[in-house]
């Protein structure tokens, strides 16, 4: 028996308990004694249908006389989303329905998660009833003639709420700000295009990502906290708002004084619409706590087998997500989860330390800073997790604990080029960097078989993913002056690392046994691309995926590390040479290369094609790019998105991106000369006059 245990791997796990169709609650527990019997599914759906006017008979199939119940597998009710046979959705967009939608039907449907009815002709107050359908996650009644006042109770009764689409409505009145701030799952919340008055509330959930109230009739002072939270545009179009944007100066004038609020953590975030985005986390869930069951017992077993020495592999890198070929263009495909493997934990000091402590525990997992909050062992044992991509490293995933705080996990592969004292003298290291463009880990789990390193979870995702990837109807569009913010704070954050990690990653690779003298210093970041460039609330860039240069495998180094996609290392290559001599080509101005091709990346808006390993598509910004510097002509590969208000800053950036990507890597500028000509750029000089 042991010897089996000992056989499992956490993705076949995965893939056993995926394949076996648990029902789960979205918070981790198996739930089957939830479901609504079939015809109790039937008997809600038909007294609903009664309350409804369906001039176009879309729900016609809704009969008592159908043979089947409504998640009949072979004959499903049309507009309903089913889950193992159990109805978790209503799918009732663009019906031109009206009438009084009778939510109280629906109340005896605990597996229901999610209504969408967009678009369609109801009006008048909110159902009363709504509140009677504790189950739901999701209310999407985006763009109908719902009137009156948000009522409070909805905030109050649906706890387990989390996104809540109330835009384009007619809704009037002061919105209910004890609510709002009490509900302790919400996470989006779209209020936007309606006639609400009033002030901007003060407090809001710690789990909001997404609040929209623009185009109403807001009045007062906007929140410190609230403006530091959230972008502008959220609060646009409200004439009376003070602070608000294109409100002016009577506004401000006009209103009182706000009380004085401390300044929250910007946690806005990625745009998820879908009702599909439920039934994943369903499945999610319940994996999470099935896998502690199965996995934390043969982990015991493992982990004293283990104890002493080794080096290790598995891992991941964060997601460039938007590349074909294996990765994942949105991260909203949510899947398994990353803390499992986590079998013990260090308690240590909040920061920077963790050193000491069980040593003879090798499955510890070590807190090295509170920077993402406090949490322990307990809370990501019993963390949501969801997939956010998968990298040439390994696999990202984000996992949200039930104390409200939400990380980060990546799963190293091929990392077993160093031994466990090395590794966590290195990772200790790069969790003592501090840099507001670099995100520092918080904490990592060493083991035989595993290696997990935990960061702060940044909402709004990769710049990747913003660029290229996200096609939501409230996507992010960066404009030229949110762009030239990025490209700074990139150069700011790389010539941070380049300062800090050259002696350093030295010293760890002469402590691998290669002649000190024979490979120059490597890379300092060694895998920089706008996938591993991710975004904070303001749209500040937070560089990741740094300085794992000297923990990962000579032999797969020049699949997983970025910087072998640069000419020197592609020349080594073409010529035969292996891994080693293609990684000793390599030098900090491999990292200027890679930065290059982030910059054209920021002033074209293509997906570069150098991003991908064997697949066709994506756009050789690096030809395309000098080519049109050599025929003056830099003016015709502007991103049109910013080429109206960017003026001449584009094009001095696109050149100094040029000069990062010539061939040669000994013609290329230094990191500090990148950097000077950047901030020359932004400041209105000339940046790069050739």
């Amino acid at each position: 028996m042991v010897t089996l245990l000992l056989a499992f791997r956490l993705s076949t796990l995965f893939l056993l308990l995926a394949a076996g169709a648990i029902a789960v609650d979205p918070d981790g527990a198996t739930s089957p004694d939830t479901a609504a019997a079939p015809d109790t599914e039937a008997a809600a759906l038909l007294r609903l249908k009664a309350s409804l006017i369906d001039p176009t008979n879309a729900l016609e199939a809704w009969s008592p006389s159908s043979p089947s119940p409504p998640c009949d597998e072979a004959h499903r009710w049309p507009r309903v989303q089913c889950y193992n046979g159990v109805l978790i959705g209503l799918r009732l967009a663009r019906l031109n329905l009206s009438g009084d939608f009778d939510f109280a039907a629906l109340s005896r449907l605990p597996g229901l998660h999610s209504i969408n009815l967009i678009r369609n002709n109801f009006s008048g107050p909110l159902p009363a009833s709504l509140a009677a359908v504790r189950s739901l996650r999701a209310l999407y009644l985006s763009r109908n003639a719902f009137s009156g006042p948000v009522p409070g109770d909805v905030f109050a009764a649906m706890s387990w709420l989390k996104k809540l689409y109330l835009d384009r409505n007619d809704f009037s009145g002061e919105l209910p700000a004890g609510a709002i701030a009490g509900a302790p799952r919400l996470q989006e919340l779209h209020l936007d295009h309606n006639r609400i008055e009033g002030r901007v509330p003060s407090k809001l959930p710690a789990t909001l990502r997404l609040f929209n109230v623009s185009h109403n009739r807001l009045t007062g002072v906007l929140p410190e906290a609230v403006a530091a939270r959230f972008n502008e545009s959220a609060f646009a179009g409200n004439p009376g708002l003070c602070g608000a944007p294109g409100s002016g100066a009577g506004a401000c004038a006009a209103a009182a004084p706000g009380p004085a609020h401390s300044a929250m953590p910007p946690m806005s975030a990625a745009d998820y619409f879908a009702v599909q985005e439920e039934t994943s986390v369903f499945v999610v869930m319940g994996i999470i706590m099935l896998v502690v069951l199965l996995v934390a017992g043969a982990m015991v077993l493992m982990l004293r087998q283990d104890e002493g020495t080794s080096t290790a592999s598995s891992g991941y890198e964060h997601p460039a997500i938007g590349a074909p070929s294996g990765t994942l263009s949105v991260p909203h495909a949510a899947g398994a989860a990353a803390s499992a493997q986590l079998v013990t934990m260090e308690q240590g000091g909040s920061g920077g330390g963790g050193g000491g402590g069980a040593r003879k525990q090798v499955a510890e997992f070590v807190l090295m800073s509170n920077a993402a909050g406090e949490f322990g062992l307990p809370e990501l044992m019993k963390a949501s997790a969801e997939v956010l991509g998968n990298g040439t490293l390994g696999s990202a995933y984000k996992a949200a604990m039930r104390n409200g705080v939400t990380v980060a996990v990546k799963r190293m592969r091929d990392m077993n080029r160093v031994g466990r004292a090395e590794f966590e003298e290195h990772i200790r290291m790069l969790g003592e960097l501090r840099h507001p463009n670099v995100l520092s880990p918080v904490g990592y789990h060493y083991r035989k078989e595993e290696k997990l390193i935990v960061s702060e979870f940044m909402p709004r995702g990769s710049l990747l993913y913003v660029l290229h990837g996200d096609q939501s109807p409230e996507r992010v569009v960066l404009d030229w002056p949110a762009r030239m913010r990025i490209a700074v704070g990139v150069v700011r954050g790389l010539s941070y690392l380049h300062e800090k990690l050259g002696i350093p990653a030295m010293r760890l690779v002469s402590m691998t046994g290669a002649d000190f003298d024979a490979p120059p210093p490597p890379p300092p970041h060694g895998n920089l691309k706008s996938g591993n460039i991710l975004l904070d609330g303001h749209l500040e860039p937070r560089i990741v995926d740094y300085g794992f240069f000297p923990l990962v495998n000579t032999s797969q180094a020049p699949h997983a590390m970025f910087a072998f996609r640069s000419p020197e290392a592609a020349s080594a290559a073409a010529a035969g040479a292996g891994a080693a001599a293609q990684r000793a080509a390599l030098s900090a101005r491999s990292d200027v290369y890679c930065l290059g091709i982030v910059l054209l990346e920021l002033v074209t808006g293509k997906f570069p094609s150098q991003y991908l390993l064997t697949a066709r598509g994506g756009t050789d910004v690096v030809q395309w790019a000098a080519s049109a510097v050599a025929g003056g002509t830099e003016q015709e590969v502007v991103d049109p998105v910013v080429a109206a208000g960017a003026g001449p800053a584009a094009v001095r950036l696109l050149r100094v991106g040029v000069r990062c990507t010539i061939p040669e890597p000994e013609s290329r500028p230094s990191m500090a000369d990148v950097a000077r000509m950047v901030e020359q750029v932004a400041a209105g000089g000339g940046g790069c006059a050739s």
